[in-house]
């Protein structure tokens, strides 16, 4: 019998960048695409188009949160300087040309597979640290990391 892994049922989503993994997340939003279209409508035609034309698929950025932890959130800081670094040696983003990333989801007991996705030219568009406060705020501290990419299908 299988033991669940150590990151438990509040992080289902395990995500690897270029083979780093940057451990498990609490949730995942943002994973989908738009199929954009152009109606082409003809004289003497009245009842709709007469053709639907296909233009360009559209991804949204993928925005991942979970607490904040001593093993797995400097793995996503030390990603994000890697990548800062490369984009300062070149402004105009020749050196950094976009990564792979895979997203996995976890069973219920964080043991098996259910679904990855692969997603490519993958570019850090934001990341989130804690609200901090010293005054006694119970709140766990959460980051969120926001991926841009060029699609998954």
């Amino acid at each position: 019998m299988k033991t669940a892994p150590p990151y438990g049922i509040t992080q289902r989503f395990r995500v690897a960048v270029d083979g780093i993994d940057l451990g498990g997340w609490k949730s995942c939003k943002g994973m989908n695409v738009s199929f954009k279209h152009k109606f082409h409508y003809e004289g003497g035609i009245y009842d709709g188009p007469a053709a639907v034309l296909p233009e360009h698929l559209e991804y949204q950025a993928i925005t991942l949160e979970r607490a904040m932890s001593a093993t797995e959130s400097p793995k996503v800081q030390k990603w994000l300087k890697d990548v800062s670094q490369l984009w300062m040696e070149d402004p105009t983003g020749g050196t950094y040309l976009g990564t792979t990333a895979t997203i996995t989801l976890l069973d219920a007991t964080c043991t098996e597979t259910v679904a990855v996705w692969g997603l490519r030219n993958v570019f850090p568009a934001k990341w989130s640290g804690p609200s901090l406060d010293a005054m006694g705020s119970a709140s766990v501290a959460l980051e969120s990391l926001e991926l841009v990419h060029q699609g998954f299908l």
